[in-house]
This record gives C-alpha cells, structure tokens and sequence, in this order.
C-alpha cells in the first residue's frame, strides 16, 4: 500500500504538480482515480485493489505539503446496475483543482466504493477543464485496474486530444493488475497523452518501480544537469557517478554509452528524460537499455514512443523510461544506453536534450528525487577488460609477474643506493 502511494507520487513529481488557481503561474496536476466494480477483487495483499488504492492517496496526501496544488476526478463510484449510457456518465471531480486540503482529500478518498463503468475516455475528456487554462505545466495520473468498457469516446483518441490543446500538458498511466489486452490500451493513453506509462502488479512494490521516475519537483521541464556527452561504444562507454546529468541526442540512430561502478550492497536505478522541441511533430521511439557486468545483451529495456502525428498529437511533451537493477544482479561495472531510434518527422532539426537521474541505492533504502549535478569519477579500467584468470587481455605480462619484476626492481635499487651511500661515507 505505500509502495503504491510512492507510485502515485512519483509520477505526479515527474509529471510536476498542479497549480492553486487559474491566476497562480505554479504547474497543477490531477489524479484520475478508478473507482469501478473491478477495483473490488482481491489485490493479492489481504485488501481490495480499491482498498489499496485508497491507502496509496491517503499516504500520497501525507507526503505533499499543505497547500499543494492538486485536484482528484473519480470515476465508477456512484451508480450500479443502471443503463450502459447511465453508467459511462459516472465521472466527477469530486476534489477540484486547487490548494490541497489534506483533510477533505482524505475524507472523499475514503468514502468511495467501487460500484460502476469504466469511463476513462470521457474523464480525460474532462480533465483539461479541470486544470484550467494559463501558465504552468498541466498533468494528468491515471490510476486504473481496467480498460475503458464505456467508449466512443475512445481513450487513447481522448489523450491525444488533451495533448494536443498544448505542450504543457501531459497524461501519464499506472496500470495495477492488468492483463496484456489493457495494458496496451494504457500503453497507447500515455504514449498518445505525451506521458509515462507504469505497470504494477504488486501493491507493495508499487512504489519502488515508479519512484525511479522522481526526476522532477514543481517546475517546469527544462533541461538540467552536469554537461556529459555519451561515448559512441560500450568500450568508449562515460563513466559516470550519482547524480543529474544532461547530454543531447542527434536526430540520427546513435546510441549514447554510459558506465558506472556499482559496489556491493547498492542498487543502481537510471532514469531517462528526453525534451523534443516545442512543436515538433514525428515518429520514433526513446529508447533505454541497461547491460550488467559482461552481459552482451541488455537484461532490462525501456522504450516510449514518440507522438504520431498522423494521430494529430504534438511532441515537445517530455518522455521518461526508467531501468534498474533486478534480484540477483551482482556488483560490478555496468552500461546504460540511449538513443532515438527511427526518428522522422518534422522540427527535429537540433539535437534533442536528455537528462540521466543516476542513483545507487542502499538495501531498504527509499529512492529519492535526484537534484545535484552529477559527479564524474576518475575513469578506471573496466573491470570487465581483466579476464578472471588474471592475464591483462592484451598479450602482456601476468599482473603477477609483473608484481614479481617490480619487488626484483625494488631490491636492486636498495642495492645500489646502499653502495652509494657506502662510497660516501666519512672514514
């Protein structure tokens, strides 16, 4: 239950929460909270998906200081056993955009139940409004078990709408529990509202997948980071540190090599942030992949498609993926890639901006929002270069035979200097 409140969260952070008002300038987000019948089938954890879900907001309201800007539009949670068109009218904006009142969230919150549709079409529809117009970067979290059962209209033709109005807006997906049909409904909301889309399937892992995605606090996307620039190979591979890093990808398919040392005990968790430019428009995809120590493949791969125009969505929307360490993975020097692959389209003419969240993480430690610049250590050899029977790879000596020729080298030396000191010295 608190790892799916730090779900919600943290796609809120990178989504950069809401605003107070239509005059306040500060970014406002909202949360599209499925309160449906299905939500009441068991969440694997003792409770109810809805039970969860409650206790996730409830936890989420606890985090966020008094006073942030946040709104909550529910849908399915108050009529039953009506007519479909009856049932597909079952969204409200039951907390409205504004300062948040931690009391009054948690009380609405608590009092659904998971009675109706799934109308997830008509509440992105609604969601624009909701936020209101003005300055700010407007965002939407949708929290959902299921697909949408109430369309026309269709959600993933909702979303791009809602994009469309501006690049300040975005929409973005947690999908708890679902199967392989919804999750490529949901795939397609995010993907076409310009957002993240997260899949969970445990409750209380929850937030431990999505609080990799906390790249961003209340402002608006604007690159950050330490300078870097990526090497052309894994042999050529920056290594890197902690920390917020930014590099820039060319329009063309080139992948971007990144190293970091991960000791024992740690746990590495990289997040990838592209910034396509304002108004540009096209296909493709950003792409993040992450290679264990000596692996020649990558064990975990993340990749979130850029808008289709065709669909009449527009990029400048960010896009986020996130890679991580899995159980069972060992300490050792690993490699990350990213790269636009297959880009075409227009107003891609300069490179495109991206940031790189890295941390290393210790056991039942929580993952944090990652600010600071990050730190480039002092490269080192690979420790993949070294083959484990300890010749150096490249036709040289043994490091023990080496080790032995400078203990000989040290002797002489004494040696000699001792003689030395013995010609010199008074009779």
């Amino acid at each position: 239950m608190q790892g799916l409140a730090l779900a919600v969260l943290a796609l809120l952070m990178v989504a950069a929460p809401a605003r107070a008002q239509t005059s306040d300038t500060r970014n406002r987000a909202l949360i599209v909270l499925d309160a449906s019948k299905s939500m009441n089938e068991d969440a694997g954890n003792g409770g109810t998906r809805l039970a969860a879900a409650k206790g996730a907001v409830t936890a989420l309201v606890d985090r966020l200081p008094e006073g942030a800007p946040l709104g909550l539009r529910v849908y399915g949670s108050r009529v039953s056993e009506v007519s479909r068109a009856e049932g597909c009218r079952d969204t409200a904006l039951t907390v409205p955009v504004g300062p948040l009142d931690k009391r009054s969230l948690r009380s609405t919150v608590n009092a659904l139940a998971g009675v109706g549709r799934t109308p997830i079409g008509a509440s992105l529809l609604a969601a624009p409004d909701d936020l209101g117009s003005g300055p700010g970067r407007r965002s939407v979290v949708l929290v959902t078990d299921g697909g949408d059962n109430c369309a026309p209209p269709d959600p993933c033709r909702a979303a791009a709408e809602v994009a469309a109005r501006g690049v300040e807006m975005s929409i973005s997906v947690v999908g708890f529990q679902v199967n392989d049909r919804v999750r490529r409904q949901l795939r397609c909301i995010a993907e076409a509202g310009g957002g993240t889309y997260v899949d969970v399937g445990d409750a209380d892992r929850l937030g431990d997948e999505l609080a990799a995605l906390l790249t961003r606090a209340y402002r608006s996307y604007e690159p950050a980071g330490r300078p870097v620039a990526g090497g052309a190979s894994r042999d050529a591979a920056t290594l890197v540190g902690e920390g917020l890093f930014l590099d820039a990808l060319p329009r063309a398919d080139a992948e971007r090599w990144f190293a970091i040392d991960v000791p024992a005990g740690r746990r590495l968790v990289v997040s990838a942030t592209a910034i396509p430019p304002r108004g540009a428009s096209g296909r493709g995809a950003f792409q993040l992949r992450l290679y264990p120590p000596g692996a020649s493949r990558a064990t975990t791969f993340q990749s979130a498609g850029i808008d289709d125009a065709a669909a009449g969505t527009v990029t400048g929307t960010t896009l986020s993926e996130s890679v991580r360490m899995v159980a069972g993975d060992a300490p050792g020097r690993y490699a990350f890639t990213v790269d636009l692959a297959h880009l075409t389209g227009d107003g891609f003419d300069a490179d495109v901006p991206v940031e790189l969240a890295v941390q290393l993480v210790a056991r039942g430690a929580d993952l944090t929002l990652v600010r600071a610049p990050g730190a480039l250590p002092t490269p080192t050899p690979s420790p993949r270069a070294v083959p484990a029977g300890g010749d150096d790879g490249g036709g040289g000596l043994p490091r023990w035979a080496v080790a032995a020729l400078c203990a000989v080298a040290g002797v002489a030396v004494g040696v000699a200097a001792a003689r030395v000191l013995g010609r010199r010295a008074p009779a």
